[in-house]
């Protein structure tokens, strides 16, 4: 079965989409139907939209009536000149597909060896035409990897010396269009959770987006003696880890870690010394425990999860999102990231969701920014943010002096903040603070284990005069 699809994008939430095609059409599989939703509404992957019909068929109860599969034993392809067009006809079918000329040309272009060296599917998948359909038309075309880059249509209307510039510029951007292919070839070998976020989860992801959330009131506080910020950063939270207590000690999951970050940050809120001028959250740095759908690193070394990865990504963003509405209460805030050794990429989905969010917002201002090391300039401090897993922190004073020059001769105070040790600790050398941040996680199996269970677990905040630099810190401790 094809269909002839030429009208827009049709967007909605997906379920009434779903009933109306269960309704009034059958199809030989849930995939073909995902394929079909697909071609309607690209926003959804076909991946996606299979799994989003089998979550409607669990819910709804529906039985969806699938027919047996139709052999397409052949396709004639006819060019009309006066319109520039190729009408497909199947056989047996009274059925037409229409492609105009331009389409037709470039999808044998990216077909040929000469041209882009397309596989079906990836034919199928730049054009956004069925899969299966796009194998039919190759077939009835004769089409090969081995063939020229040109219609005979073409070679009828044109030059030589035409065709002759034609291919040696497809040539070349045949050239770039590889090396780009290769390229992002490699950016998804090494980055899998991204094409499970692209196909499985990014409509759910920008519903949770878009939620409304209702932005609290201004916790009352006295104003400030002398104007100061506080940097708050739940470092090395771990979101997703599982410890069980008969095993490890204590218990850790997705409740407990919400517990701690929640009640922490209210804890050091009542101890703020009159209301500071902003709050700067430094976040990522380990927020996530694992990085891909394997459940594990970045590097690959497996963990005990309290939840599916998928699950561990959607509600710890959302956690995020909670715990920055709870601070823009006090002041406005600016988020940071630092990209942690456990959730080197899932960070970076973090930073965006966050980005998305906060793109409107008067209170909170995120950067979306992906280096490892970022830098915030505020009154007569330089202040920089890492993970800690990179440059070790006896030299991070000499990194922020040479990558951040003119900041660092105009600014008198320098500080850098990193997580990654899970305890709290300070150190002074060549004009530069380095404060090692702690770690709201509790213990799982590897650090029950090897004895890593004397760090005291807590959230800590740092305060910054405008003028003077650090004046002092805080600690609110897990009880």
């Amino acid at each position: 079965m094809v269909w002839l699809c030429s009208m827009g994008a049709y967007r909605s939430g997906g379920d009434d989409l779903i009933q109306k095609y269960a309704q009034t059409k059958s199809f030989t599989s849930i995939s073909e139907f995902g394929r079909f939703l697909h071609t309607i509404d690209p926003s959804r992957s076909a991946q996606a939209w299979r799994l989003k019909i089998m979550r409607w068929k669990k819910k709804t109860g529906t039985e969806m009536k699938i027919d047996s599969p139709k052999v397409v034993r052949s396709m004639d392809v006819y060019y009309d000149k006066t319109s520039d067009c190729y009408i497909s006809v199947i056989a047996g079918s009274n059925e037409l597909m229409t492609v105009d000329g331009d389409t037709h040309r470039k999808m044998k272009r990216a077909y040929s060896a000469e041209g882009l060296n397309m596989k079906s599917h990836e034919v199928a998948r730049e054009f956004a035409l069925p899969e299966d359909w796009v194998q039919n038309y190759i077939r009835v075309n004769k089409w090969t990897h081995g063939m020229d880059i040109f219609t005979d249509e073409e070679i009828t209307v044109k030059s030589l010396a035409d065709l002759v510039d034609e291919a040696v510029v497809e040539k070349r951007r045949n050239v770039l269009q590889e090396a780009k292919r290769k390229y992002w070839r490699a950016i998804e070998r090494d980055a899998d959770k991204f094409r499970l976020l692209r196909e499985t989860l990014l409509n759910d992801f920008n519903e949770l987006a878009i939620m409304p959330h209702k932005q609290g009131k201004l916790v009352k506080m006295d104003k400030a003696k002398s104007p100061y910020a506080i940097i708050i950063s739940p470092t090395d939270l771990h979101y997703g880890k599982s410890a069980w207590e008969d095993e490890c000690g204590e218990t850790f999951n997705l409740e407990e870690a919400r517990n701690r970050l929640i009640q922490q940050t209210e804890n050091l809120i009542k101890r703020f010394p009159g209301r500071p001028e902003k709050i700067i959250i430094a976040t990522g740095s380990d927020w996530f425990h694992v990085d891909n759908d394997l459940g594990t690193t970045t590097k690959g070394t497996p963990q005990d999860l309290a939840a599916s990865p998928a699950r561990i990504v959607m509600d710890g963003c959302e956690l995020a999102r909670e715990h920055i509405e709870l601070l823009s209460q006090v002041a406005p805030v600016e988020v940071v990231f630092m990209r942690g050794n456990h959730d080197r990429h899932t960070a970076l989905t973090l930073m965006m969701y966050l980005g998305a969010v906060y793109e409107k917002s008067k209170r909170v201002s995120v950067s979306t920014n992906p280096a490892l090391r970022q830098y915030i300039s505020w009154g007569n401090n330089l202040m920089g943010f890492t993970h800690g897993d990179g440059v070790r922190g006896v030299d991070l004073p000499s990194v922020m002096a040479h990558e951040e020059r003119k900041n660092w001769g105009e600014r008198e105070h320098h500080t850098w903040f990193h997580g990654h040790l899970h305890f709290l600790k300070t150190i002074e050398k060549a004009g530069c603070m380095v404060v090692q941040l702690p770690s709201l996680s509790g213990a799982d199996r590897w650090h029950y284990r090897k004895g890593f269970t004397l760090n005291r677990a807590g959230l800590s905040a740092h305060l910054v005069d405008k003028d003077l630099g650090i004046i002092g810190n805080l600690f609110a401790p897990v009880v």
